[in-house]
């Protein structure tokens, strides 16, 4: 249950993307607030790259969204 004042944005919902490592294979979801959070950060920030995560399998800035 969600507190009263609480005001949920459901623009992401609990929508989730699908992600892969590019090393190792590795494959989970994420939630869309959490990618877009990321995203906005790095345009924010100028950052003309792809975002990447730090996959849990290998440890490697390989985890990216998957085509």
């Amino acid at each position: 249950m969600t507190h009263p004042k609480h005001t949920h944005d459901d623009s992401a919902g609990d929508r989730l993307i699908d992600m892969k490592c590019t090393h190792c294979g590795y494959e989970e979801k994420m939630p869309a607030w959490c990618y877009g959070e990321e995203a906005d950060y790095l345009i924010d920030i100028g950052n003309p790259e792809p975002q990447r995560w730090q996959c849990p399998k290998c440890y490697n800035e390989t985890l990216c969204r998957k085509p």
